[in-house]
């Protein structure tokens, strides 16, 4: 049904059912596809940022590129990854579980409830 057939609220209220519809199917189509480069991703990126660091940068922080047609800066960034002492990690966990026991016994105010869909691939 296209939107310039409706006619009824029964016209309306099935063109809706059908853009939703049609939204879910796109939704599943996308998160598929997602997790496929996202493998795809884990597979190449350390080969990636060798040919970033030895062939592109070379000693420069930063560099404009066209590739393939898109217009990119890169920069190679670090992210720092601690180990804390033991008695910050006993602290980390202390806290989750008083947060846990805050949830369960309502002494936590919960400000939202926000659904969204799980989508596993079998």
């Amino acid at each position: 049904m296209k939107f310039e057939e409706i006619k009824t609220n029964k016209d309306y209220t099935e063109y809706l059912n059908e853009v939703k519809m049609k939204a879910f199917i796109r939704l599943v189509e996308i998160r598929k596809l997602i997790q496929e480069l996202s493998k795809e991703e884990e597979q190449i990126k350390d080969w990636a940022l060798d040919y970033v660091r030895e062939n592109l940068l070379k000693d420069e922080k930063s560099a404009d590129f066209e590739i393939n047609g898109l217009k990119v800066n890169i920069t190679i960034n670090y992210k720092k990854v601690f180990q804390y002492p033991e008695e910050i990690i006993k602290l980390e966990n202390e806290l989750k579980q008083k947060k846990k026991i805050a949830e369960l016994d309502g002494s936590a105010k919960l400000l939202n409830l926000n659904p969204y869909i799980v989508l596993k691939f079998l």
